[in-house]
């Protein structure tokens, strides 16, 4: 139904236009190589695509991969010239860092001058010459606040002279070493022990603990950390299943899946134009990417899944809630929170995109029986939304399973 002046049936989820749809001012066109015709950003496979996409009446070019994305100028489609590049770094455990080079490019590959960033942030870390991922020469060094790293004969000479702000975690409290030696306040306990240490790992981006595997195999509710890390899991899939496609037919047909963090929306730690800072080529427009994009919310400890479908020139939102017996100005006063998030790349880029309170459809869907299990039925919405599967076979078993089996592998230490 449609929250309005009246209530309204669902229609038939205008995503289903948008893959048709194409734009005049940017070309996307999927080329494929071989992994020996790059020598820096390959895997096994002998036959790989990338996403080019081309900006009318530029000599720039975008190009999207696995673990990167670039701008910047090309040679046959390679990476040749002067550019920027966003890599994402997977350890073991899936958690990503983030590699940010800008700077001189030859033949597929990091080569020449360039500067190394913060992660995502306008924040210069050194400059200096780079070849692939290493860097041989070193011009200046920068802090992440941005002022020059003096560099010092010994370490003794930096603890005496350098002035910076440390935030002491286990008293929250600020202070500022001016000169000497740091002085920090008295703790009566300096450090946990080294097994409450191993009670805890960091897994998809998001830190864990025995805490959370037991709140799984019980039937208490379960908290933002296990969410934000099945969420993180579900982007990483997606990209691993979509790059591993083999033929032309599969890529056009298959809708890529995003999932914004939780935190982007409830804590606002990050601008979102800078979250999103690498499709600056396309005017932010992140949905020319991703054709299902997914943004969960928490109410009073009560999760809540949204689809956010970009029209032409509108956005509608679906909601999918397992205790959906809420007023309408709930849904809108959510919706609107979402909107807030977005606009800034609208206004940024001058987007003729907007979203109105008539446009959210409260989707009819499979009712929560447990008072704790809100989080899983997102999670389940989510797994049989991107899987094409009605979400009319959610039971209370797939509920159980869920929890008990899919988020404990995910959430456990082991890899």
């Amino acid at each position: 139904m449609r929250l309005g002046l009246k209530l309204k049936k669902e229609s038939k989820p205008p995503q289903e236009q948008q893959q048709e749809q194409t734009t005049q001012e940017f070309k996307f066109d999927f080329v494929f190589f071989n992994s020996n015709q790059q020598q820096q950003f390959d895997n096994l496979d002998s036959k790989l695509f990338k996403l080019i996409i081309q900006k009318k009446n530029t000599k720039e070019q975008m190009i999207i991969y696995k673990d990167y994305v670039y701008i910047g100028e090309t040679q046959n489609n390679q990476m040749h010239g002067n550019g920027k590049i966003y890599i994402k770094q997977y350890d073991a455990y899936c958690n990503n860092n983030y590699f940010i080079f800008e700077g001189q490019f030859q033949n597929n590959e990091i080569n020449g001058k360039g500067i190394e960033y913060y992660g995502k942030t306008n924040n210069k870390k050194v400059e200096g010459v780079f070849l692939k991922l290493s860097l041989i020469e070193k011009f200046q060094e920068y802090n992440q606040d941005g002022s020059i790293l003096v560099k010092q004969t010994n370490l003794q000479q930096s603890q005496l002279q350098q002035s910076f702000i440390q935030e002491d975690r286990n008293n929250n409290k600020m202070f500022r070493i001016k000169s000497g030696i740091k002085q920090t306040p008295s703790q009566p306990q300096q450090q946990k022990s080294q097994i409450k240490q191993n009670d805890k790992w960091t897994k998809f981006d998001v830190e864990l603990s025995k805490d959370h595997l037991s709140s799984l195999l019980s039937e208490k509710a379960i908290n933002d950390s296990i969410i934000e890390a099945y969420l993180n899991y579900i982007n990483y899939i997606d990209s691993e299943k979509f790059f591993n496609l083999k033929s032309l037919p599969e890529i056009q047909a298959y809708k890529r899946t995003l999932i914004i963090p939780y935190f982007l929306f409830e804590q606002q730690k990050i601008d979102i134009l800078n979250y999103f800072v690498e499709f600056s080529y396309i005017k932010g427009q992140f949905w020319q990417i991703y054709q299902q994009i997914f943004i969960i919310v928490n109410s009073n400890g009560h999760w809540i899944l949204l689809e956010i479908l970009f029209e032409t020139q509108d956005i509608k939102i679906k909601v999918y809630d397992c205790c959906s017996k809420k007023k309408p100005i709930f849904y809108v006063t959510t919706c609107k929170h979402v909107w807030n998030m977005i606009e800034p790349i609208t206004k940024q880029y001058n987007l003729a995109i907007s979203w109105k309170s008539k446009d959210i459809i409260v989707v009819d869907c499979p009712q929560l029986s447990q008072p704790n299990d809100s989080g899983i039925f997102v999670c389940a919405y989510i797994k049989y939304l991107i899987s094409n599967i009605s979400l009319d076979q959610i039971t209370q078993e797939v509920i159980n399973n869920i929890r008990k089996t899919e988020l404990f592998n995910i959430v456990k230490k082991e890899k």
